[in-house]
């Protein structure tokens, strides 16, 4: 009977992943998810929109925060250089060109629903950090 109670154990542990995810891993979006979203998010500023504003991406809303955004600079263009890896939020350098002039940015992606999108001067503000 014990060995039964220890297989089925066992099974029920692999068959359910048996993985242990972190807090910060249950609330990071996927690479592709996480970038599709801040794509979407700065193609709005770049097509003149003039503040953040929640928008829906497949099943999920995001959210943004950006105060450059907010502030009404107006961006021109922007390039995705690259994304950090490790754990935590998803975090992107991009590279802007904005009414004030060029700059490199770092942007924090996370949650799930709703994805949160930062700056990373915003996502310190509100982390604390």
């Amino acid at each position: 009977m014990r060995v039964f109670v220890a297989t089925a154990t066992v099974a029920v542990g692999l068959v359910t992943g048996c993985t242990t995810r972190t807090p910060e891993e249950k609330y990071t979006p996927s690479e592709g998810t996480a970038r599709q979203a801040l794509e979407t998010a700065l193609g709005q500023w770049r097509d003149g929109q003039p503040q953040p504003a929640r928008f829906p991406h497949g099943k999920v809303n995001v959210e943004v925060l950006d105060q450059n955004w907010a502030s009404g600079q107006k961006l021109q263009s922007y390039e995705i250089v690259n994304e950090e890896t490790g754990a935590g939020p998803r975090i992107f350098t991009v590279k802007l060109k904005t009414s004030k002039g060029e700059q490199t940015v770092k942007y924090y992606v996370v949650g799930i629903d709703p994805l949160w999108i930062y700056s990373e001067a915003d996502y310190k503000k509100q982390s604390g950090a």
